[in-house]
């Protein structure tokens, strides 16, 4: 706080108080604001949370490969073993033989086709969902109400 002083000459008193000569120092104030909080009850409310559980079917769709294998003979004499080869969706793995003679027999041919088959299955399975209830207390009724704000 800030104090400020003003010099001003009185007149002279009859009842012989201060002379003319004679000086009064007079402060000058500032006021200040103070601020304060205070806190206040207005209402109570509260929060719950519920968890719900439906149980629901599921449809799920899926599929599964199924591979056929067919032997093929074909005892045939050949000059060099070749590797197994794709053929479309069809895997052929050469199966050979040596014979006494140094002959090189491809004795038969295993063909490997995979098909795939799509089904649908339905699984019962559980869900939960969450609810969340906002309530307030009625200081009249003593009672909680949802609050629907």
């Amino acid at each position: 706080m800030n104090s400020f002083t003003s010099e001003t000459a009185l007149p002279p008193d009859t009842a012989g108080h201060a002379a003319a000569s004679e000086r009064l120092v007079i402060p000058v104030l500032a006021e200040q604001a103070q601020v304060h909080l205070q806190r206040e009850h207005t209402g109570t409310v509260r929060v719950r949370k519920e968890v719900h559980q439906v149980t629901e079917p599921v449809a799920a769709q899926g599929y599964r490969e199924v591979v056929e294998t067919t032997r093929v003979p074909v005892n045939q004499v050949v000059e060099a073993a070749e590797a197994a080869r794709t053929v479309g969706d069809l895997l052929v793995i050469p199966v050979y033989e040596e014979r006494l003679v140094t002959q090189l027999v491809l004795v038969e041919e295993i063909h490997v086709r995979r098909r795939r088959e799509a089904f649908e299955h339905t699984v019962a399975t559980t869900l939960r969902r969450e609810e969340v209830i906002v309530e307030r207390l009625d200081p009249a009724t003593g009672q909680w109400v949802a609050d629907r704000s």
